[in-house]
């Protein structure tokens, strides 16, 4: 190679070093924030609010949108269960129950019109495991807002990744007490 060629070659093989680690250390930043608790706006629900449980199967959502699209199709969805999604209402009302019995907090609430939170399950599939059914999904809490005060409704909790409702609901029972102290 000649004085040209290697002075030439130097830069190249910088800017090449400079793009493959570059994506490298944004993918991880993403990683990062994506398995950071996402605690930080718990305190929005008060021990005296009221609650709904959402069931509604997985669809498809534009990825520009998605937290949008959530909250609108929950607000618009009918609350009531179906025979279909039993066992996803059935474990997330047992461990609701359960905390609300032990820590005299929150409630449920009959329709979207008096509850003042969302407890929102999106049904991905139904694996079976020996000969057991297992509901898999996302969960979020999603609070209403208030028109009147200029809040938007928000998405506050999210689990991190499809899991089975009995551990979603674990992980959002467990991040609400860790924000209220309780043990």
């Amino acid at each position: 190679m000649n004085k040209v060629g290697k002075q030439s070659a130097l830069p190249f093989a910088a800017l090449i070093a400079a793009a493959l680690l570059c994506p490298n250390a944004t993918a991880q930043q993403r990683f990062r924030a994506a398995n950071e608790p996402n605690t930080g706006s718990l305190s929005a629900i008060r021990p005296r609010d009221k609650g709904l449980v959402v069931v509604l199967k997985s669809s498809v959502i534009p990825a520009d949108e998605t937290d949008n699209y959530i909250i609108e199709s929950v607000l618009k969805a009918d609350p009531e269960s179906t025979g279909r999604h039993q066992i996803v209402y059935g474990t997330l009302a047992r461990k609701l129950n359960s905390y609300i019995r032990k820590y005299k907090s929150l409630s449920a609430a009959t329709d979207l019109g008096e509850a003042d939170f969302v407890i929102f399950f999106s049904l991905v599939e139904y694996r079976r495991i020996l000969n057991s059914t297992y509901p898999f999904g996302e969960l979020f809490v999603i609070v209403k807002g208030e028109p009147g005060m200029q809040r938007p409704p928000r998405i506050i909790w999210k689990s991190r990744k499809v899991i089975w409702v009995g551990d979603a609901i674990n992980n959002f029972l467990k991040d609400l007490k860790t924000i209220r102290g309780e043990d």
